[in-house]
């Protein structure tokens, strides 16, 4: 009988601390195939989407709480992990991670964040949505030095500013080793200012980011520009983005537009990439233009499946353009 009333003892801890702790995730894979003008296709098996969450907090008193998150990357479709890589797939941490403070003054975080935190509206689509092959549009990244704070809402507006000290693992742009970082890559600081504003079927969003270039004592640039309009069933995103650095600049737009028909869900994008516009004022021919159609289907508040494809054509002929496909299955918890 005492081992009985031990071990369902010991059985009732793990609830017990587990008890402010709140998991969610979302997963999906797909069929995908890919096919560059002139040449055959390929098909393969691709995560679409992948994350886990463990997430808590604490009352403090006084209204002030302490937060914190666990977010990996997950990808059903390849459980190889790449431990050379900081943003991996499969990697402990590889998203969103971090310890905070959350009170009447906002919201504190330090950690692995994020660094364009309200950018990527027009990603719409599951995967391959019109934006897949742009150079600037949505290319944040997160870095595992990071501080960041976020405002209270006042009157439907928010604003987040962000520092990255720099790295001290392995980048996809870094080293493959921690070891070989060199101190300018450790010094690779980044600034962000992200600002929102969200009124009644319709919302706006800024991120801009200002960042030191490897090796040198110059800066890059990157501003993105959203805005959303929900008109019922009807969902219409616009964006806008510009890069700049010492070498030079470019510019895209685009569009992207949903409806909600009970569970159907037909989609668009478009978007529209210049090229790239040297400092000396000469441009490559490197821009391009990408469609992409879908629909999906919810089969429940949380599980979904979807069909999409995206056409992206190159300004050079001189560059295959591309055809993507995917039909795919996914859930939340």
């Amino acid at each position: 009988m005492k081992k009985l009333i031990v071990l369902a003892t010991l059985a009732a801890l793990p609830a017990a601390a587990m008890a402010d702790v709140v998991i969610s995730g979302n997963l999906a894979v797909g069929i995908v195939n890919t096919k560059e003008s002139g040449s055959g296709s390929l098909t393969t098996e691709n995560r679409t989407s992948g994350e886990i969450k463990f997430a808590g907090k604490e009352d403090l008193g006084n209204g002030l709480k302490s937060i914190w998150q666990i977010a990996t990357k997950i990808d059903l479709a390849d459980t190889k992990l790449d431990s050379s890589k900081a943003n991996t797939s499969n990697g402990w941490a590889s998203r969103d991670s971090f310890v905070g403070l959350q009170g009447d003054f906002g919201t504190v975080k330090l950690g692995n964040i994020y660094n364009l935190p309200t950018s990527g509206a027009l990603a719409i689509f599951e995967d391959i949505s019109a934006t897949i092959a742009s150079d600037i549009y949505d290319t944040g990244t997160r870095v595992n030095n990071t501080v960041a704070y976020t405002t209270p809402s006042i009157a439907g507006f928010t604003a987040t500013v962000q520092h990255s000290f720099g790295t001290t693992a392995v980048n996809d742009d870094l080293a493959v080793n921690p070891d070989e970082l060199t101190n300018e890559e450790r010094k690779l600081h980044a600034q962000t200012l992200s600002l929102a504003y969200e009124g009644e079927g319709f919302g706006v969003t800024y991120d801009g980011r200002r960042a030191k270039e490897d090796g040198t004592n110059k800066t890059s640039k990157l501003h993105e520009l959203n805005a959303t309009v929900s008109l019922d069933a009807l969902s219409l995103v616009a964006g806008y983005a510009q890069a700049k650095d010492s070498d030079g600049k470019r510019r895209g737009y685009g569009l992207s537009a949903s409806y909600a028909m009970g569970n159907l869900k037909p989609m668009v994008g478009f978007w529209k990439e210049g090229d790239f516009k040297n400092a000396d004022g000469s441009k490559d021919n490197d821009g391009h233009k990408a469609y992409a159609v879908g629909v999906e289907y919810s089969l429940s508040k949380r599980t979904r499946a979807g069909a999409q494809v995206t056409k992206v054509n190159f300004d050079d002929s001189a560059t295959a353009d591309q055809r993507i496909a995917m039909v795919y299955l996914g859930t939340k918890f």
